[in-house]
């Protein structure tokens, strides 16, 4: 009978392993969650959403995710490669970039991202006090600055603001080319295109509401808003179209309890001072496909970004 009861423990012991490393063995070939990001400084891309993306996956867990990654590429055309050949299960950023995604991939944009506490944001064009600027159609014969070409908030909504008003706008190839009844419009790199007006190598330039009210004093004071455009979604949170809507809707519930969750709280104030993460209205859903339409009608060529 002893014997008979140490065969038992035993047995029962195997089972208890086997299933232990089925279990572990299960967890290391659980599935990945990958989080895409268009940047061309790779370090600081993982360095500041790495915890974001480690966080999702944790809570995913019940699902099969194991584990998050960051995919990081230099511009949009490598990341919408990189979504078309499932590569890349989802992605976050400003309207712009997201719904030229969209179009691209099919990509769905899914819930909004209150990035520095805000909702929305606004874009303004700003010139400086004294030039005899001031309102929108004294900038016919100037030359407007705008970042790189797919920045929301300084170049697109702004630009969409000028298209409504029936404005001319003629890309030119030096900052002092101006063009009698048209407003010219040079790209600068990111952050730039108020630096170009300060500096007085431009006429006016175009950037978001918050950047201005975050300019030194003495900066700020020097300037004056003449034009200010609607208010967008502040930043998106999109989705790849064939991912499994097992895994869209267990990322939709961990994404909409973050601020509900001491955890969450602190991880989204570590993701660029964001508070939360919320539905998509349904007006400015609209709002990004007008911006999506307005886009694809530039003549800027889109898939070089």
């Amino acid at each position: 009978m002893l014997n008979l009861m140490r065969f038992m423990l035993f047995f029962l012991l195997l089972q208890v392993g086997a299933a232990t490393a089925a279990t572990s063995l299960l967890a290391a070939e659980g599935r990945v969650l990958v989080f895409g990001r268009a940047q061309d400084d790779p370090v600081r891309a993982i360095r500041d959403r790495q915890e974001f993306v480690d966080y999702m996956a944790k809570k995913m867990a019940h699902v099969g995710i194991s584990s998050g990654k960051i995919l990081v590429v230099d511009n949009l055309h490598l990341l919408s490669n990189a979504i078309k050949e499932k590569k890349v299960d989802l992605f976050h950023d400003s309207p712009v970039p997201t719904m030229v995604l969209a179009r691209q991939t099919g990509a769905i944009p899914i819930l909004r991202q209150w990035k520095y506490g805000e909702a929305e944001y606004e874009s303004v064009i700003l010139a400086r006090k004294g030039s005899g600027i001031e309102n929108l159609p004294d900038l016919e014969g100037k030359v407007l600055g705008f970042d790189e070409p797919h920045s929301t908030s300084a170049h697109v909504v702004p630009r969409m603001l000028l298209t409504e008003k029936k404005m001319k706008l003629v890309h030119v190839k030096s900052t002092g080319a101006a063009k009698p009844k048209a407003v010219g419009y040079v790209f600068g790199s990111d952050g730039s295109a108020v630096n170009l007006l300060i500096t007085g190598r431009v006429d006016a330039a175009a950037t978001s509401l918050r950047e201005y009210e975050e300019l030194r004093p003495e900066i700020r004071d020097s300037l004056k808003i003449v034009g200010k455009t609607m208010s967008v979604p502040r930043q998106l949170i999109a989705v790849r179209k064939d991912l499994d809507p097992k895994l869209v809707k267990a990322l939709r519930e961990v994404l909409l309890a973050m601020d509900s969750d001491p955890e969450g709280q602190q991880v989204l104030k570590r993701q660029q001072r964001s508070t939360k993460i919320d539905e998509i209205p349904p007006s400015a859903m609209q709002q990004l496909r007008s911006i999506e339409r307005f886009v694809f009608s530039m003549p800027e060529k889109v898939n070089s970004w």
